[in-house]
């Protein structure tokens, strides 16, 4: 046994050395309340090595704990210290650090790590520096919604693959559960989930995430789910309007309700801006997005919180749940998969739309608007009744506002129940603000326009709705030449105002 009760004991560097090792075998290292252990350099813990820590550890170097258990004792009380720059947590063991800290440079898991455990559920972490999970996880231990402590640090999760997980074991506390998680560019991303009443104890609630490209690839993929798809209310393809992060939550098989608060940084803003989000989770049975939960709020730009959100094994396999966060269009395909309204030869809205399935659908109406606000009905279609293929529909309003104006499809149910699609921009003017030449063309063409002052995002979408390309015209440049090898059809070109058609032969 080796005793530590002085104030401080150091072990250090001899002036010869750059570093110096603190290794132990098969020996119980007792660290007494009060008392520092300070090792300026690695720690290595070998067989049968065993912290009894009541007092501080502290480590400037790398942590190996490869002693065949959980490096502390079920009785530890103290905290392990990591003060250096950038160290790495490693060996072969998981260790319960207990009361962790960590300072300085980033700290990164080579292996899982926790602060606690289930039969002494009084870990604490506090966050002064990044901890990169590097495809790990983190368990805290410990009910207590100040068990994480955040001191200007944040927890590092990014991997694609969701298996970099930060684990917090629920309990009584009801309060706000709150995790600094942060992106590559340290860009703080707030998580915090606040249970709806108390817990059994020991329920692990694990949380990871992700950004992704403009397009929202790489799509999620676990042992429990698999995204498929973004497509919308309006679109095939709505990830113009969603969020480039992805996040995962994982309760037990049970039924759990709490409120989510999810965010994101400016760097994962949708192609078309930052705006007002709303939360969405994937359904792994049915293969769709859940509709938007009600009462949902923004606290701030780039944050939403999602009141009362069951968590069952009956919504999800294991109780794993992917969301994304998407505003305007929702990236949901209910049973209306497709609406779109454009300009005609400037002179007559064609509106089109399909049903991916139909029931008690009585009839649609399609409905105008000059701001987007207020609405008038312009004409009506019938609806299918029930229906289990897709339907297709068109309308055309021979008589259009000039400018821009605002196009959308209410549903009425057979017992009057109606729901809306996304709105839609058409802009009818004298000359068209924008041209595309030549059309039809084979791949090559050149977009043009007569106001540069600003920049523009343009997207590229087959008849499908799948985004083909997109790209952005920068403020000053007026003209945008494409050359693409694209199989034949008509294809459109998309901005946030409105669009043009586009014929590709051969």
């Amino acid at each position: 046994m080796l005793l530590f009760h002085l104030i401080t004991a150091v072990v250090a560097s001899d002036g010869t050395h750059a570093q110096s090792v603190f290794q132990a075998s098969a020996v119980s290292i007792v660290v007494n309340t009060g008392t520092q252990l300070v090792v300026e350099g690695d720690v290595h813990l070998n067989a049968a090595a065993l912290f009894a820590n009541n007092g501080s550890v502290r480590v400037e170097g790398e942590w190996d704990n490869s002693s065949g258990g959980s490096a502390t004792t079920a009785t530890s009380t103290g905290s392990v210290v990591l003060y250096g720059g950038a160290q790495d947590i490693t060996g072969a063991d998981i260790t319960d650090f207990r009361n962790l800290v960590i300072t300085g440079g980033d700290k990164t898991l080579l292996l899982d790590a926790m602060a606690g455990r289930v039969a002494a559920a009084n870990g604490t972490v506090d966050l002064g520096a990044v901890l990169r999970l590097n495809g790990h996880s983190f368990t805290v231990f410990n009910p207590a919604s100040t068990a994480v402590l955040d001191n200007g640090g944040s927890v590092r999760s990014e991997s694609t693959d969701l298996l970099s997980r930060f684990i917090w074991a629920l309990g009584a506390d009801v309060g706000a559960h709150t995790i600094p998680f942060s992106n590559a560019a340290g860009t703080i991303l707030p998580f915090s989930f606040t249970p709806g009443a108390a817990f059994p104890a020991n329920t692990l609630l694990a949380v990871a995430t992700y950004p992704t490209a403009v397009n929202n690839m790489p799509y999620p993929v676990t042992t429990n789910e698999t995204v498929l798809h973004m497509a919308g209310t309006s679109v095939a393809d709505n990830s113009a309007n969603t969020v480039n992060r992805f996040w995962l939550t994982d309760l037990p098989n049970a039924a759990f309700t709490g409120t989510l608060l999810l965010s994101h940084a400016p760097a994962d803003d949708a192609f078309l801006g930052a705006g007002p989000i709303r939360a969405q989770r994937w359904l792994e049975t049915s293969g769709t997005w859940q509709p938007p939960l009600p009462s949902q709020t923004n606290p701030v730009l780039r944050q939403v919180q999602v009141p009362s959100v069951p968590f069952s094994d009956l919504i999800n396999p294991e109780d794993e749940h992917i969301w994304a966060m998407a505003y305007d269009a929702t990236p949901l395909p209910i049973e209306l998969v497709a609406f779109e309204a454009q300009a005609l030869d400037n002179s007559y809205t064609h509106c089109t739309w399909a049903t991916g399935s139909e029931r008690d659908n009585d009839f649609f109406t399609v409905e105008r608007s000059r701001d987007a606000i207020s609405f008038e009905p312009v004409g009506t279609v019938a609806g299918a009744g029930n229906s289990n293929t897709v339907l297709h529909y068109t309308f055309d309003d021979p008589a259009p506002y000039t400018g821009t104006s605002y196009y959308r499809l209410r549903q009425t149910d057979l017992d009057g129940t109606t729901s809306y699609s996304q709105a839609v921009p058409v802009t009818f003017t004298e000359k068209a603000a924008i041209n595309l030449h030549p059309n039809p063309n084979n791949g090559a063409f050149t977009i043009q326009r007569t106001d540069s002052d600003t920049e523009l995002p343009l997207q590229l979408v087959d008849a499908s709705g799948r985004m083909v390309m997109q790209w952005t015209m920068p403020e000053g440049q007026a003209l945008s030449r494409i050359l693409r090898d694209l199989a034949p059809g008509w294809y459109t070109v998309r901005w946030v105002d409105g669009c043009l058609k586009v014929i590709i032969e051969r």
